[in-house]
């Protein structure tokens, strides 16, 4: 009835018996670790003491075990995956329990660090783990961790697992990501396998779900993520992602910050503004994907002050609103900015009668064709193009006309090689200055869809000016990057419509053309680099028989 008793024991036998005894009062601890088919040998020693009176409480007994675990093979012992292998020390010592040491979680090499308090009320928790190791996909996968949009390979990761009550946990992660191929294909990045890179998050969770992750930073070369959070939602047995705040993110040039949302039928609803987005990957003519898609449909608004759409041209103060459906289709794409000296409007949405209409109004022409690098030996004038379907209102292929007015063109290389095979060295000498002036170019024209690259029909494109005139009709692969144009060249515009302009006699000279002195060309191969070809013989020949001999085709 008085006194106390101190019993040491050195034990030695299967893991599955240690284990057995850790889980049963007075004990208890809380694993989940399938004992009838755990293996490995347990060396422990074991002190127990206890008052010697009757009546003896569970509260009055003090359990204290040191020893290994080795060989081991512990089934569900971590989200239903095995730890193996070892030694592990483990040590029971007052009211915590504690397992260390280096094994493998489903085969991959891990440290670990087990702590658990048997009784946790007034304990700063109640389990917590710490680990290190490399995780790939596969055991990603196992987790329930899908990160193949913009992760491959093995990242190193160091985490830290806490469970304070019955409820609430959460998880500090940092991860090397020097092994993995880190990528975000909407911008074109990419970081390698072995180049230096990292993140970090603080994951919240609730009965057992990821509500939230807070704190969440990355870097990699030209990349930079700030602490920003996500929040998550239950849709049946499945964890989603429901919205975001990116505080803010550097990406080469780009520089902003975004706010997110995924709706309950799937739509991705994005808001993103800062000093400077790089748009060149969203140009990208390299159009090598499927010709359907299946993804979330997107709604994107970016406000900036800066956007990059070449290597060497920028835009101001720009706007964009795109609607995307599920198949990777514009339902509506909008955009508002500067060029050079004048505004950029385009419209591509549904009209009054829900078809899909094109419509770009450039207040500075030459700027807004060099601005998306489309061509650069454009000065001034105004530009209107307006498009509409061929069939349906989700028809990709437009027909409409192209309207160009009061412009200089300088240096062009395809013009040059016309007028010098004309022998015009006025008009060269000017087209190497300030430039040949037109006072206006127009024509119709058909964009075709390829998945591969679109094709753009020009047909009955003429220009008008005091020193030259040009008809032209023809093709410009995107896909094979050729062009194959052919029409007239007009020199001294001004004097031929004048002849054009006598009533009977200029139908009879011109045909019908509005021009007397005239040669026709072909460019066709290479769009960088067309071969340049005029027919001498349709020179000075009356309009109405140049078009019989030569206009032909």
């Amino acid at each position: 009835g008085a006194g106390k008793a101190d019993i040491s024991l050195a034990l030695s036998g299967p893991v599955r018996s240690a284990l057995s005894f850790i889980q049963d009062e007075p004990i208890g601890s809380t694993t989940n670790i399938d004992l009838a088919n755990t293996q490995g040998q347990a060396d422990l020693k074991v002190n127990i003491s206890l008052p010697t009176k009757a009546g003896v409480a569970l509260e009055e007994v003090d359990v204290d075990i040191k020893g290994t675990i080795s060989d081991a093979v512990l089934p569900n012992a971590v989200e239903g995956l095995t730890v193996s292998e070892g030694p592990f020390i483990i040590d029971v010592s007052g009211n915590l329990l504690r397992v260390k040491g280096k094994g493998k979680l489903a085969g991959r090499p891990m440290d670990v660090e087990y702590s658990e308090y048997l009784e946790a009320a007034g304990k700063p928790y109640a389990m917590r783990v710490k680990a290190q190791l490399s995780v790939d996909e596969a055991l990603r996968d196992e987790f329930g961790i899908n990160l193949h949009d913009f992760l491959a390979g093995p990242a190193a990761i160091d985490v830290v697992y806490t469970e304070f009550d019955d409820v609430r946990a959460e998880a500090d992660i940092k991860a090397d990501l020097t092994p993995s191929l880190f990528f975000l294909d909407p911008f074109d990045y990419k970081k390698p396998s072995g180049i230096a890179g990292e993140t970090s998050l603080k994951a919240i969770l609730k009965n057992g779900e990821l509500i939230r992750i807070e704190n969440l930073t990355a870097t990699a070369p030209v990349f930079k993520l700030e602490p920003s959070s996500l929040l998550f939602r239950k849709r049946g047995a499945e964890t989603e992602l429901a919205s975001g705040q990116i505080s803010r993110f550097i990406l080469g040039e780009t520089i902003g910050r975004i706010e997110f949302e995924v709706e309950q039928n799937e739509r991705v609803k994005l808001v993103m503004d800062g000093p400077y987005l790089d748009l060149r990957p969203f140009l990208n003519d390299d159009e090598d994907k499927d010709e359907e898609q299946s993804g979330p449909p997107v709604q994107v608004s970016v406000t900036v002050d800066t956007m990059r759409t070449s290597d060497n041209d920028t835009v101001q103060h720009g706007k964009l609103y795109v609607d995307i459906d599920r198949q990777g289709k514009f339902n509506q794409l909008e955009m508002d900015a500067l060029a050079g000296a004048g505004d950029i409007y385009l419209r591509y949405k549904p009209d009054g009668s829900g078809k899909r209409v094109f419509r770009l109004e450039a207040d500075d022409a030459g700027a807004t064709l060099k601005a998306f690098d489309l061509y650069d030996n454009v000065r001034g004038g105004r530009l209107v193009i307006y498009g509409e379907p061929r069939g349906g209102s989700y028809d990709r292929n437009l027909i409409g006309v192209a309207e160009m007015s009061n412009f200089r063109v300088v240096q062009a290389p395809g013009l040059a090689r016309l007028l010098s095979a004309m022998s015009l060295p006025g008009l060269m000498q000017n087209l190497r200055g300030d430039g040949l002036a037109f006072t206006k170019m127009e024509s119709n024209f058909d964009w075709l869809y390829r998945p591969q690259g679109s094709v753009l029909v020009l047909k009955d494109g003429r220009t008008s000016g005091n020193s030259l005139g040009l008809t032209f009709d023809g093709t410009f692969d995107n896909t094979a990057h050729t062009i194959d144009v052919s029409g007239t060249i007009i020199p001294l515009s001004g004097v031929n419509k004048m002849i054009g302009d006598i009533p009977l006699v200029g139908d009879i000279l011109t045909g019908g053309t509005g021009a007397f002195i005239a040669a026709t060309y072909t460019m066709k191969g290479d769009s960088a680099d067309p071969k340049v070809a005029v027919n001498p013989l349709s020179v000075l020949a009356p309009g109405i028989l140049r078009r019989i001999l030569f206009e032909q085709n």
